[in-house]
């Protein structure tokens, strides 16, 4: 048992210098961490809680339950966990390789069989070999090439690259939430106008009427006064479904039931929120899907180099002890022990070029994610100024629209006066009711865009500035 003592203690010193090896090796510092190629260096930024800029309790309570349940940011996780899992799975490539490997066995040899050295004229026994085997094998590749290595990187900066998908899913979630929040806030704003409009006709078909009883007026403008009212109220039946048809999507975005979630009226604040105009430049530090298309290029160029990598040798080395015999109980003795200590270096020759085909796919789809990245930056850029372009243009528009309804409720006041008195047909208080209306919905609606383009801005900028 002495001998197998020594036998098992070099094979403990082979496996820690082997682990030296390893670390020393392919050990990855904070310093070796590969950064994207582009100008991106920083860590991704955590996500702004910018929803807060509305001021609004509801809003951001719809937003927290979005990111706890929401079913698409759970995948998304779900992919982040899955990454920081092929990291550790890269890192047990860097140590070696142990296994117990027992093994039993018993074999017939047939007098037939054929020998080494065949002997002539002499009967050759039928003959019965056991084996009893407890082996300690160990292997490992030496990372020459720090093909391993890179390896590592590679999945440290893919779980980079996942978790700014996630801030990015996470932001397309809670920017659809807000939207479909202000869109509800917006049909309700527009819904307490039609129900003022619909008590403003109410009231004019009450002195219809009673201008009608005096013999004042004809039993069209009674028929005209009443239809007027039925618009408004099929309006109003139009605005009920578009409401249910968001509070749906607001339900779904949150993980929740359809039918589950009632959100109250609520009438759009008349004081939005002013977003902080970043530059273009700036961008690829904000938006988590400008970070994470840079961190896939880096990855792209990282694989260039691991598959050139496989062009080159390989250097395994094997070792093994343990016990054998032919009997099970003298498998303890010390006559028993055994060991074996090896290397090989493995060279490749031919395979087809398919190493060398690896090679340039890989540099292909570097080209590819450079390409990807450069057009994202230029989708990014554009979504800002179309984003900037409509909140002045739609500030300029309330202006002139205000102005413009203003003149309209002046006149439907002067034509509701001049028909009671009678210097004036229906028809033009009909006509300046229709116009005042519109151009209150019209208002709302610009109200409803500029909030609607607030939330576009913010996105566009990545959620954070």
């Amino acid at each position: 048992m002495k001998v197998f003592t020594n036998y098992l203690t070099g094979l403990v010193a082979l496996i820690i210098s082997l682990s030296g090896m390893a670390q020393s090796t392919t050990a990855v510092t904070e310093s070796d961490k590969i950064q994207p190629s582009t100008q991106q260096k920083d860590p991704v930024p955590a996500t702004n809680q910018w929803w807060q800029l509305f001021q609004d309790p509801l809003l951001d309570s719809l937003i927290q339950v979005g990111i706890a349940n929401n079913l698409e940011i759970k995948s998304v996780m779900n992919r982040l966990e899955e990454s920081r899992t092929r990291i550790k799975l890269a890192e047990s490539y860097r140590v070696p390789s142990v296994r117990f490997d027992p093994y039993a066995s018993t074999q017939n040899l047939a007098p037939n069989r054929p020998l080494a050295l065949q002997v002539q004229d002499q009967q050759v026994k039928r003959f019965i070999m056991n084996t009893f085997q407890l082996p300690i094998d160990v292997s490992y590749e030496v990372d020459i090439w720090q093909r391993y290595r890179k390896q590592i990187q590679v999945n440290q900066i893919l779980s980079q690259a996942t978790e700014a998908e996630r801030q990015a899913v996470q932001l397309t979630v809670t920017t659809e939430i807000a939207r479909s929040y202000l869109l509800l806030q917006t049909t309700d704003t527009e819904k307490r106008v039609l129900e003022q409009g619909l008590r403003l006709r109410d009231s004019t078909l009450q002195v219809v009427k009673a201008r009608y009883k005096a013999g004042l007026t004809t039993e069209m403008d009674v028929q005209r006064a009443q239809t007027e009212v039925a618009t408004i109220q099929i309006q109003l039946q139009s605005i009920q479904r578009t409401r249910s048809e968001l509070e749906l999507s607001l339900a779904v975005l949150t993980g929740a039931e359809p039918t589950q979630l009632n959100v109250p009226e609520k009438t759009l604040a008349e004081t939005l929120p002013v977003v902080p105009a970043a530059s273009a430049s700036e961008l690829p530090l904000h938006r988590p899907d400008l970070i994470q298309s840079a961190y896939m290029t880096t990855i792209a160029e990282e694989q260039v180099r691991i598959n050139k990598a496989a062009l080159r040798p390989r250097l395994n080395l094997i070792g093994s002890a343990g016990l054998t015999s032919r009997k099970v109980d003298m498998l303890l003795s010390s006559n028993s022990a055994t060991y074996m200590v090896g290397g090989s270096i493995v060279i490749p020759i031919y395979e087809g070029n398919r190493n060398r085909n690896n090679v340039v796919l890989a540099q292909q789809q570097v080209q590819t994610a450079t390409s990807t990245y450069q057009q994202r930056v230029l989708t990014a850029k554009k979504e800002v100024e179309t984003a900037l372009v409509n909140l002045q243009i739609l500030t300029q528009q309330n202006v002139s629209q205000q102005q413009a309804l203003e003149s309209a409720l002046k006149t439907r006041s002067y034509s509701r006066e001049l028909y009671v008195k009678g210097l004036t047909t229906f028809l033009d208080v009909v006509d300046s009711e229709r116009t005042a209306l519109d151009l209150q919905r019209q208002a709302v609606n610009l109200h409803g865009q500029q909030a609607l383009y607030t939330v576009a801005l913010i996105k566009a900028l990545g959620g954070s500035w």
